[in-house]
């Protein structure tokens, strides 16, 4: 009788685990979750304050088609088995990034790159580590249908999934018109939130909309009288001494405009970035694109690998740390190998007539303690703490 048993309570145990596992990988329904939303629709039309950059670039977000992708950017049921949304990578406590290395996406797999910020979308020309995108409103269903991220890579499926849920239909008659839903539809609505999510209020915006003519990037030269001296200091070295501002320029400080770089992260990547070939025809390999820094401070770990868990680190890398990998981006060699070096360190070599070698020098900047410390007080200047607590981008379902 002892044996019988036992055996019935292992076959009954396997049952459940077998069952729990087919569950897991399969449409689990999800606790009823209603959305929240105001009577009237927040205002995502307009910048919280004045800015000297235009944060939506060319486009005009209208408020209903934003509340529509509030509600699918959090929606746990965009997932194939109900249990990650956008939102669970795009934390809005973290500057819409993540503080993990890695995201989890829907069986816990890892994503395979770090999560980067999603803030003043409406700025930048190319998304995704590898700038693999260049149009917000298909950028936005790529994490939907990535087998390890969400797992819906049928649109047919997930536009049935969407109609089956009883608080979307009106959802979309206030946007759209009309009950019908497409996937045409949900990107573009998730593009107009997150391109509304725009990071204008930070001490670094504040004093330099108190500068004379705000729109010239001269305006970054001179001091601000909001900052105090270490956080001036800070500036001047990331715009001047050190001209972090190469990569990290324009008003997104994520170089939007510029090429992809190579910042020698490591001598041979694990992970070789962007495809496709440099100026000289040879295979790229560690070409990423430049993350913004707006909110800075809130989105570690850096790098497109989370190898950084600080600020300091990351400096500390950039003053002694860079390796000499031969495709080095120009920006951080040394000038005798055609590097992009500021003035005090002496005239640019053109770098079209220096070829790529192997063991390309990087540039030391031999960094004072002072200075390293001036750089953390500038970067911390970029955090926008409106945009980390306004309820209209946050998760309508809590």
């Amino acid at each position: 009788m002892v044996n019988r048993w036992s055996l019935a309570t292992v076959v009954i145990l396997l049952g459940v685990i077998s069952f729990n596992s087919c569950k897991k990988t399969d449409d689990i329904q999800p606790r009823k979750r209603l959305p929240v939303l105001p009577d009237e629709p927040y205002d995502y039309a307009t910048p919280p304050n004045e800015t000297f950059f235009v944060p939506f670039g060319d486009s005009v977000i209208d408020n209903d088609v934003a509340t529509l992708g509030r509600v699918l950017f959090y929606d746990v049921s965009l997932s194939r088995n109900n249990r990650v949304s956008c939102g669970t990578c795009h934390r809005q406590i973290n500057g819409f990034a993540d503080n993990r290395a890695f995201s989890n996406g829907l069986l816990d797999s890892l994503t395979g790159r770090n999560t980067q910020t999603i803030v003043n979308t409406g700025t930048q020309v190319g998304f995704f580590w590898d700038l693999r995108e260049s149009t917000l409103d298909h950028m936005v269903l790529q994490p939907i249908a990535n087998h390890i991220e969400m797992g819906i890579a049928d649109t047919l499926y997930m536009e049935d999934k969407v109609r089956k849920i009883d608080y979307y239909p009106p959802l979309f008659v206030k946007a759209f018109g009309s009950e019908e839903v497409t996937s045409k539809k949900i990107g573009r609505a998730i593009a107009q939130f997150v391109k509304s999510i725009v990071s204008v209020s930070t001490k670094y915006d504040e004093g330099r909309m108190m500068q004379v003519n705000p729109v010239s990037n001269q305006s970054n030269l001179v001091d601000f009288a909001n900052y105090n001296e270490m956080e001036n200091l800070g500036k001047h070295l990331f715009f001047r001494k050190f001209a972090c501002s190469q990569c990290h320029g324009g008003v997104n400080l994520d170089g939007s405009l510029s090429a992809p770089k190579n910042i020698g992260l490591e001598v041979d990547y694990v992970d070789n970035g962007m495809p496709g070939v440099d100026e000289f025809g040879v295979k790229r390999d560690g070409f990423f694109k430049t993350p913004s820094l707006r909110n800075v401070a809130l989105t570690a770990p850096y790098m497109h690998n989370g190898v950084f868990n600080t600020l300091e680190e990351v400096i500390e890398f950039y003053n002694s740390g860079i390796q000499p990998h031969p495709q080095l981006s120009q920006e951080l060699r040394v000038r005798e190998q055609g590097g992009l070096t500021p003035e005090h360190l002496g005239p640019v070599i053109d770098f079209n007539l220096v070829p790529l070698n192997q063991g390309t020098l990087p540039q030391k900047m031999f960094m004072t303690a002072q200075e390293k410390a001036a750089l953390v007080a500038f970067l911390k200047t970029l955090t926008d703490y409106e945009v980390l607590t306004d309820p209209k981008f946050s998760d309508p379902f809590k």
